[in-house]
């Protein structure tokens, strides 16, 4: 057995979980990277033999050994990557690699969003909140889109501290909504959706979680797709190299999703191609042709990493700040 890491903050004391505890008091020797740990004195009475962590350190292949360390520390990730167990709450992961960057946040977090399943479990219940109790998916649907649109809003001003923060935790929240409503009539739930979208992470991400070479972000997105397809077939859906992208998008996000998943199929024209569509498509302009110079105009936008839809939208709003100076034939 390796040597056991700890990620754990002297506030954090309360979040140890008993497997954790019940490993600590199977080491040997448990070594401190703070030396006024409150866990020092609590091993210490158990009988664990403690001390602060000196010079030279403990390798992390020191069988029998513990080390409790900061949730910042440096030294997680390089004991990790040198084969040491990582341990950071109750969260599974799928390796020791995996919970050391996690580490600074997950036991945190694994409480916050605990308390907020708590919160809209009690909003939902019987003495709980009459508007909330009334609320069904449909019911919530323009306030999902609202909230998405004002994370966009939030990112496109600058402003990624906490007005962002404010604004991903209202999009966290319908998550959480739809989440507790399902789990009213036992469809799934708020723990479902995170292994779901976890085990979809992983599945997706075989050049990280598996052993499959990639070159670049291109293979990537190409082994992406195949994968999606992959899930499909094994669920027994049929279908076209279109399925999952939803009908109501915006015309030109469903263009930049499409052009992407046939990027992903092989089709890859280059800035110069895009530009001499769009030209032949400008040169006539009627209805059809300005669709067509539209399209063009996404997969030039695709070719210098470009997202469409977000450029239109903050030249949209630069239009509107500098209404006022147009108005007046500034």
């Amino acid at each position: 057995m390796p040597l056991l890491v700890i990620v754990l903050g002297p506030e954090e004391l309360g979040l140890l979980t008993l497997r954790e505890w019940d490993a600590l008091l199977g080491c040997e020797r448990v070594l401190f990277e703070r030396a006024d740990h409150p866990l020092m004195e609590r091993l210490a009475a158990a009988g664990i033999e403690v001390a602060p962590l000196g010079d030279p350190e403990p390798d992390a292949g020191r069988s029998g050994w513990g080390l409790v360390v900061e949730p910042g520390s440096a030294r997680t990730v390089e004991l990790a990557r040198a084969g040491a167990r990582i341990s950071a709450g109750s969260a599974e992961t799928p390796d020791d690699l995996t919970a050391a960057y996690g580490a600074p946040i997950v036991r945190r977090a694994a409480a916050a969003l605990g308390s907020l399943v708590a919160v809209m479990a009690r909003l939902r219940g019987p003495e709980g909140c009459p508007w909330d109790r009334e609320q069904d998916h449909r019911s919530l649907e323009i306030h999902l889109i609202e909230e998405a649109h004002e994370v966009l809003e939030a990112i496109d001003e600058g402003l990624l501290g906490a007005e962002l923060e404010e604004e991903l935790g209202d999009v966290l929240l319908q998550v959480a909504f739809h989440a507790q409503m399902a789990a009213d009539d036992g469809r799934f739930d708020m723990a479902g959706v995170a292994e779901a979208i976890t085990a979809k992470l992983i599945h997706r991400h075989p050049h990280v979680f598996g052993d499959t070479p990639v070159a670049g972000a291109g293979e990537v997105l190409a082994n992406w797709e195949s994968l999606k397809a992959e899930e499909r077939k094994i669920a027994g859906v049929a279908g076209g190299p279109w399925d999952g992208i939803p009908a109501g998008l915006p015309a030109l996000l469903a263009a930049y999703k499409t052009q992407k998943r046939a990027a992903g199929l092989g089709w890859s024209p280059t800035a110069e191609d895009a530009r001499k569509h769009l030209e032949q498509a400008l040169a006539d302009p009627d209805g059809s042709a300005i669709g067509e110079a539209l399209f063009w105009l996404v997969a030039l936008a695709r070719s210098h990493h470009i997202d469409p839809e977000g450029a239109l939208r903050r030249a949209t709003s630069d239009f509107r700040s500098s209404w006022p100076q147009l108005e007046a034939g500034e």
